[in-house]
C-alpha cells in the first residue's frame, strides 16, 4: 500500500512538472510572415542572399516571446518580441559586417585584422563577440571594449 502511494505521488509530481513546463515554454514553427516586421526588415537588409529555412516562436511563461530563425547557410538568429535581434550565430561563418556595430567593427579591424566575427550577442548590459579564432570579446552597449572573455 505504501509503495502504491509513493508511485501515485511520484506520478502526480511528474504530471505537474510536465503541465507546468508546457505552460512555461511553448515553441512552435511559424511562417516567416508571422515574424515582427522589424525582424523581417532586418533579414531582408542583411541576409538577402540566404533563405529562411525555419522560424520558431518561443513563448515562455505566457509573457516573454522570442523568435529563432534558421538560415540555409546554418546561421541562427534570435529576435525579441519586438523583432530586435538578440543573437546572431554564424555557425563558423563570418557575419555580415553591417550587423556589427561600427565601433566594435573598427576595434576588431584594428586589433584583430585577420579575424572575422562569427557570433554576436546583445544583452541589456553588453555585446559579446566571438571571433573566428574562438576569442571572445566583451563590449559596452556603446561599443567600447571591456575585456577578452575567458
Amino acid at each position: 500500500m505504501k509503495l502504491t502511494k509513493n508511485v501515485i505521488g511520484l506520478l502526480a509530481v511528474v504530471m505537474t512538472l510536465c503541465y507546468t513546463s508546457q505552460l512555461n515554454a511553448q515553441e512552435k514553427v511559424i511562417p516567416q510572415s508571422e515574424l515582427p516586421q522589424t525582424a523581417q526588415d532586418f533579414l531582408k537588409t542583411n541576409f538577402k542572399t540566404q533563405k529562411v529555412i525555419q522560424v520558431v516562436k518561443d513563448v515562455d511563461y505566457l509573457i516573454k516571446t522570442d523568435y529563432e530563425v534558421l538560415l540555409d547557410n546554418a546561421m541562427k538568429l534570435e529576435f525579441d518580441s519586438d523583432g530586435n535581434w538578440k543573437e546572431i550565430d554564424g555557425n563558423h561563418n563570418a557575419l555580415p559586417e553591417a550587423v556589427i556595430p561600427e565601433k566594435i567593427s573598427a576595434y576588431i579591424k584594428q586589433n584583430f585584422p585577420t579575424q572575422t566575427v562569427e557570433k554576436i550577442d546583445k544583452s541589456s548590459k553588453k555585446y559579446e563577440v566571438e571571433l573566428s579564432n574562438d576569442l571572445e570579446l566583451d563590449f559596452t552597449l556603446t561599443g567600447d571594449f571591456i575585456k577578452i572573455d575567458d
